[in-house]
């Protein structure tokens, strides 16, 4: 997928289905280099991403002056020191994630909300690039994966282990994969895994039961048969994507909604089959 795609169909996508659309988006290599934008991006300045970049180096940096991009000022408000700027001008704003090898930008603008603003492009950077520092992922909600790198999901589900662990990088032959510390949740248990496994391969298999995850017990939601299992536990809950080597297994509470929850596996599972794996 070329970063030009990722511009077109996912920082500038329909917003939970909702028919809204981020005003501008771009990703700009941190040597100023533009590695693709919307037609809509505002022409900038070197100096301007220069401040941008200065900012999350030296966290502050811009308070005094504001955010300026195109020539356009942004007040700055509070965002994550060294990983995202976040700007407000009247009903609009910016967000900006930092990669290990790039910034991700987002303008949006009414009705639009700064939150559905941040989600897109918070979540979208933590493929940009999927071999660099990519801990941007962790920041969201709990993931996991569990892979057996030499073959298919076909195989015995007991051949699979879980590969997580806090905020640190784990290559599977030929791919890094964020993966964030799961033991909040409890240690998920093999028969667990073997479970889920199971209702990917006959779905409905886990409906009787429920979907249990390190002894917590999911009801079973409508998911996609055989790619996607979903689970609803109070307000909060859990989607699991199947990939051909790995399960993506992410866990939400309130106030993260169910479908931000979708987005965010689902699109990195999405990426990992685009790369056959």
């Amino acid at each position: 997928m070329s970063w030009q795609t990722y511009v077109d169909e996912h920082l500038m996508c329909d917003i939970d289905g909702l028919g809204l659309h981020l005003a501008a988006a771009s990703i700009i290599g941190l040597d100023g280099s533009v590695w693709a934008q919307s037609a809509s991006f505002p022409q900038f300045k070197p100096d301007e991403i220069t401040g941008i970049i200065t900012d999350f180096a030296e966290p502050g940096h811009l308070a005094p002056t504001g955010l300026h991009l195109g020539g356009v000022k942004y007040m700055v408000i509070q965002g994550e020191p060294g990983a995202v700027i976040r700007g407000k001008k009247g009903s609009g704003g910016i967000t900006i994630k930092k990669t290990g090898q790039a910034l991700v930008f987002g303008i949006y603008e009414e009705p639009v909300t700064p939150g559905q603003c941040n989600m897109v492009v918070e979540s979208i950077a933590a493929h940009v690039p999927l071999v660099g520092p990519m801990n941007e992922l962790a920041g969201h909600l709990p993931v996991s994966i569990f892979a057996r790198p030499r073959a298919s999901l076909r195989t015995h589900p007991a051949e699979y282990k879980w590969i997580g662990r806090r905020n640190m990088l784990m290559c599977v032959p030929g791919i890094v994969t964020v993966l964030r510390n799961a033991l909040s949740r409890g240690m998920f248990k093999p028969e667990e895994i073997t479970a889920a496994m199971n209702d990917f391969a006959e779905p409905g298999t886990l409906a009787p039961t429920g979907l249990y995850l390190g002894g917590t017990k999911y009801m079973v939601i409508q998911g996609e048969p055989g790619a996607v299992i979903r689970g609803k536990k109070g307000p909060g809950g859990v989607t699991i994507k199947k990939t051909n080597l790995a399960l993506i297994i992410g866990i939400y509470d309130e106030p993260m909604t169910p479908g931000q929850c979708n987005m965010i596996v689902e699109r990195l599972g999405d990426y990992l089959l685009e790369q056959a794996f």
